[in-house]
């Protein structure tokens, strides 16, 4: 594994220490992971490429209804929550629980996308 990937997983931990966040990945905007946080039993591979489609069809919606350039998408699940955040040519993909406090989450989130960026 190399450096950069070590501190880019380093970073997601560092997520899921600082807030409600239970997991974490970031893959490409072509569905490919670069790293994850996530529990053994997800499919990383099949969360890259279901985050790839979400930001897809963001955008394509944003851009039908207008909204302006996509930035995030959010899933209220029954058992989870499941934030989808843009930050450039990666997708940072993060569940929590269903209760979690969605303002932390997306501060410590805004802190992530900072050092991924500075990493990228």
């Amino acid at each position: 594994m190399s450096q950069k990937i070590q501190d880019l997983t380093e970073i997601l931990r560092g997520l899921e220490q600082g807030s409600d966040v239970m997991g974490s990945a970031l893959v490409t905007d072509k569905g490919q992971l670069i790293c994850a946080s996530l529990h053994s039993d997800v499919d990383e591979r099949a969360v890259a490429a279901m985050g790839a489609a979400m930001l897809s069809i963001g955008t394509r919606v944003g851009k039908v209804l207008n909204s302006g350039e996509m930035e995030s998408i959010e899933i209220d699940g029954e058992d989870s929550l499941v934030i989808v955040r843009h930050i450039g040519k990666t997708i940072l993909i993060a569940t929590a629980p269903p209760d979690a406090k969605v303002g932390l989450i997306d501060f410590e989130i805004d802190k992530a996308q900072e050092e991924i960026e500075n990493l990228l």
